[in-house]
Formats: C-alpha cells, sequence, structure tokens
C-alpha cells in the first residue's frame, strides 16, 4: 500500500514538474530579428518601410527612439513617435516612417501582448535633402494677445476705482 502511494505521488510531481515544458514547446516559432527596413540610411524627409514578421493576427508596436539631440516631433510614424499595428494572417506588419532630422535612431518592434523583441534596427540619417533649405528654428513670441490682455486688465482697474470713489462722494 504504502509502495503504491508512493509511485502515485511520484508520478504526480513528475507530471507537475515536465508540464510547462511541453506548453513552452507549443508554437515556440522564434520571431527575434525578424524585421527589415527598406532603407538603413534614408535622406531627411524621405519615407521608408520597415516589415516585420511575428505571430499572425497579433498587435507589434514599432518604438522609435531618438538621439539627445533631436526632438521627438522630428519623427513621424503616421504622427507618432510609437505605433501598434495587427499582423496579417502571415504575421506581417509594414510600417512607414518618416524621419525629420539627421542622427542615428533606434527602431524597436515589440509584440504588444508579451512583449517580446521581434526586430531591432538602427536607421542613420544624414544631413538635408539636396536642394532642401535648412529651416530656422522659430524664436521669440507674439506680444499682441498679452499687450491686449494687459489693457483690458488695466482698463478694468481704472474703471473699478471711478466707481469706487463715485460711491465714496455719493456717501459723502
Amino acid at each position: 500500500m504504502k509502495t503504491r502511494r508512493a509511485l502515485v505521488i511520484a508520478a504526480a510531481a513528475a507530471a507537475l514538474v515536465l508540464a510547462p515544458s511541453a506548453a513552452f514547446g507549443y508554437g515556440a516559432e522564434n520571431y527575434q530579428d525578424k524585421g527589415t527596413v527598406s532603407d538603413s540610411t534614408p535622406a531627411v524627409g524621405e519615407t521608408f518601410k520597415v516589415t516585420v514578421k511575428g505571430p499572425a493576427k497579433a498587435n507589434v508596436t514599432l518604438t522609435i527612439t531618438t538621439p539627445g539631440s533631436v526632438p521627438a516631433d522630428a519623427v513621424t510614424i503616421a504622427g507618432t513617435k510609437s505605433l501598434t499595428k495587427l499582423t496579417d494572417a502571415s504575421g506581417v506588419a509594414v510600417f512607414s516612417v518618416t524621419l525629420a532630422q539627421p542622427g542615428t535612431f533606434s527602431l524597436v518592434v515589440t509584440d504588444a501582448a508579451s512583449g517580446a523583441v521581434l526586430s531591432t534596427q538602427a536607421v542613420t540619417v544624414a544631413g538635408a535633402a539636396a536642394g532642401t533649405p535648412a529651416a530656422l528654428s522659430s524664436t521669440g513670441s507674439d506680444a499682441l494677445p498679452i499687450a491686449a490682455g494687459a489693457g483690458a486688465l488695466l482698463a478694468v482697474g481704472a474703471g473699478a476705482i471711478v466707481i469706487a470713489r463715485r460711491r465714496s462722494e455719493v456717501r459723502a
């Protein structure tokens, strides 16, 4: 009786130990580094494609990290720095990217559900495109709204003083 009980406990323990390894083997295709870029050295403002292979019908996220000297608005992926797309039945997703500043950018595509990195790419954008004048940054401010607001506050204050003096004269 004790032997049979010991065998049942040993079999149950072995099943518990081996069950997770069977789950890890199921559908465990390696999607790491399954991405490509159509141009790893695009010109400023030139749109290029980032293609990634991942699990079918799964959300994948492309995140672009900018160098410290480049503002975040220099990156356009449908208007954002990070974009999540659904892969097709083959597990492929394609992103259109435009980088508006020179620098070396890091492009990382992750599986949105698990956070697993599917692709890591580096893209180096050279200086301004040929024939494109360099844009100057905007400096200063428009003083008209501030001056109009200050004038309105002065008019309200002056009116309040006039009304207060008239009330004090009437009472006296």
